[in-house]
């Protein structure tokens, strides 16, 4: 398994601190369920399934129904390096999942890095719902029952004596504009929530938010660093200095 994936695989898992959320760690796959009609809180990972046709099969329609609740909730299935079956993307979509844009794992060494260049802050409990104001401004959230999860999910965390993350914002003319986050993940830590409002994209706060929590990896002691990034977001990471090393393709049922 490539160092990103083994990362991705880690923060996941640390959604399952949500309240209500079920974790389930199984020899041959790792599935998370929320109980939220929200696919990005709902996912099945580190898949290793073997046997025969017949048995995969029935392995991915228990763990399908598991995770949905019966069908009425969506699900992410994401697909690595290390996934087997190597047709498990054939086999997810004959079962009416769609595949969705693909994901690219990527990698830095975070020593020699330069120090963020702006106004940037480190987020507590009393600055969590600027910064949760502008994830949902950078992702373009409208079901209001997103920021109601991902608020309970950070919300939560405030009151444990070592916070799980970390996360940061940045500002511009003292209006907060960016945001990033970053987990712990294993022998190294996973950068998340990078996003920028509409009004204030095209002038590097996105980089000045991702320096900013590699900044805080390295004082924490990682010396590596890894994200997902999207089609768009590939280039941008690249000229930070990340290093592309897997496609994480994803397959999503719809629910109810």
């Amino acid at each position: 398994m490539t160092q990103s994936e083994a990362a991705f695989a880690v923060a996941i898992s640390l959604l399952g601190r949500l309240p209500g959320a079920r974790l389930q760690v199984d020899p041959d796959l790792t599935w998370l369920a929320s109980g939220r009609p929200l696919a990005s809180l709902n996912h099945v990972y580190d898949v290793a399934l073997d046997g025969d046709p017949a048995a995969i099969d029935a392995r991915i329609g228990a763990v399908q129904a598991a995770v949905s609740g019966g069908g009425a909730l969506p699900v992410t299935w994401w697909i690595g390096p290390a996934t087997t079956p190597a047709d498990l993307g054939s086999r997810l979509r004959s079962v009416g999942l769609t595949e969705a844009e693909p994901e690219f794992g990527m990698v830095i060494g975070v020593d020699g890095l330069p120090p963020p260049a702006g106004d940037v802050e480190e987020v507590g409990a009393a600055g969590l719902d600027e910064w949760l104001d502008v994830m949902a401004r950078s992702y373009g959230w409208s079901d209001p029952r997103a920021i109601a999860a991902w608020t309970e999910l950070y919300g939560a965390a405030f009151g444990d004596a070592g916070p799980p993350w970390w996360h940061v914002v940045v500002r511009d003319g003292g209006m907060a504009v960016a945001c990033a986050s970053l987990f712990p993940a294993g022998e190294g830590a996973f950068v998340t929530n990078v996003g920028t409002v509409p009004e204030a994209r095209g002038v590097g706060h996105g980089t000045t938010a991702t320096l900013a929590v590699m900044a805080i990896a390295r004082r924490l002691g990682y010396r590596t660093a890894s994200l997902t990034a999207s089609l768009m977001g590939r280039g941008v990471y690249a000229r930070i200095g990340f290093r592309e090393e897997a496609r994480l393709e994803r397959f999503v049922s719809a629910g109810r």
